[in-house]
């Protein structure tokens, strides 16, 4: 595109024009620097982000607090098998992406993370190099808690309690949200995986909990096919029976994508998307202290404000629904939106995301999403420390964590 002759947007009309030279300038350099991180390995995107950010330099927040932890909750997509007709193909398996795969891609990234650090290459400029950390957890920047992708479609009931017993094992027992708190952190790090591994059982044959306490909570993406509610289908209605009680039994929070956009395999997306359909679980008794965090707010690409509204009207009602604007706040006039919507009834359920990387689109990168938050003048302090510190906590923890 540098090449692209300036007489050239002379021959188009203004409109036309002035919309592709706003896309080389601005968006096309976006997509650029969002594939350049895209195509690190995983391993080192914690990393680099780590650096970056100590690099551009983390303001304080209002009233002069510091930060000096971010908690990042990497988000697990579970594509699982697709239902594809493949029956006129030699290779006739439908094609699949176990979640156990990126499980152990997570984990060793992770592991990665807290064994190494990213510095100034001491003799070639311009690159950095890996060094070894020095083994101080209180050094690292990030403390990671992801959330395991399930698609109850995608398995049969034993298997989704096998997946259950794997990687929540001994949550019940947790006695509040510090001790919930302390167990994983101390997890941070310690775990080697590898995909035969994970398949095989082999270290749980040694240890039934090493893979416990690795994940936070559980991803849902009705997009890729899940209902929340499949009424008119009693076993599968059995499966997400079963997930949600655990979930309260073992206060494991559930984060479900609600947007119109995203990734999306199945011809009833938006009808499965749809926050209406959690009527029917928020409003059973059975699961009254089911934490669930409606990310991205509800929004739609027509820009209505419906499923919104279905969200706010269930957390003024529950005071364990959540919802979440990532990706909606690249600029710091977005948060006027978000001030609009905080209210008395509201401002308990509102939670700071960004959906790295995939922001990356609207924003030139973590650190300046980062400060376009800490800096924007739509919202108070204290609205501030509660998107970003106290209403997160409560979401993942179920109550506030003492951290000494």
């Amino acid at each position: 595109m540098n090449i692209v002759p300036a007489g050239l947007f002379r021959l188009i009309p203004g409109k036309i024009a002035a919309g592709i030279k706003d896309f080389i300038e601005h968006d096309a350099a976006r997509f650029r620097n969002l594939l350049t991180m895209m195509e690190n390995q995983i391993e080192y995107h914690f990393l680099l982000n780590d650096y970056y950010l100590r690099k551009a330099g983390i303001p304080e927040m209002p009233g002069g607090y510091s930060i000096d932890k971010i908690v990042l909750c990497p988000l697990l997509m579970d594509f699982g098998y697709k239902n594809l007709n493949n029956s006129n193909v030699f290779y006739d398996l439908p094609p699949a992406k176990p979640v156990a795969g990126q499980v152990a891609d997570l984990i060793n990234a992770i592991r990665f993370y807290y064994s190494y650090d990213l510095v100034v290459h001491p003799v070639k400029k311009g690159q950095l190099t890996l060094v070894k950390s020095k083994g101080d957890m209180n050094d690292k920047l990030f403390v990671i808690l992801p959330f395991l992708g399930i698609n109850t479609r995608n398995y049969d009931l034993p298997e989704i309690k096998a997946l259950i017993d794997k990687y929540f094992a001994g949550y019940e027992n947790d006695h509040d949200p510090a001790d919930r708190y302390k167990k994983l952190e101390k997890k941070l790090g310690s775990v080697d995986a590898t995909l035969e591994d994970l398949i095989f059982r082999l270290k749980e044959k040694k240890d039934p909990e090493y893979y416990s306490y690795i994940f936070a909570g559980i991803k849902l993406y009705p997009p890729l096919g899940f209902d929340p509610w499949p009424v008119n289908e009693p076993a599968e209605l059995d499966k997400v029976k079963f997930l949600y009680s655990e979930c309260v039994r073992k206060n494991i929070p559930v984060t479900v994508h609600c947007s119109d956009g995203g990734f999306k395999t199945s011809s009833e997306a938006v009808k499965l998307t749809d926050p209406a359909r959690w009527g029917n679980i928020l409003n059973n008794p059975s699961y009254r202290n089911l934490r669930v965090n409606f990310a991205h707010m509800g929004s739609r690409s027509d820009n209505s404000s419906d499923w919104l509204r279905t969200i706010l009207s269930f957390a003024e009602k529950n005071k364990n629904v959540y919802t979440d604007f990532s990706c909606l706040t690249p600029e710091e006039a977005d948060y006027e939106n978000i001030r609009e919507i905080l209210t008395r009834d509201t401002d308990d359920h509102i939670l700071f995301g960004s959906d790295f990387m995939i922001n990356l689109l609207w924003s030139d990168s973590y650190a300046g999403y980062i400060n376009n938050f800490i800096n924007t003048e739509f919202l108070t302090p204290a609205q501030k420390t509660k998107l970003c510190n106290l209403n997160p906590e409560h979401f993942l923890f179920g109550g506030s964590v003492v951290v000494s």
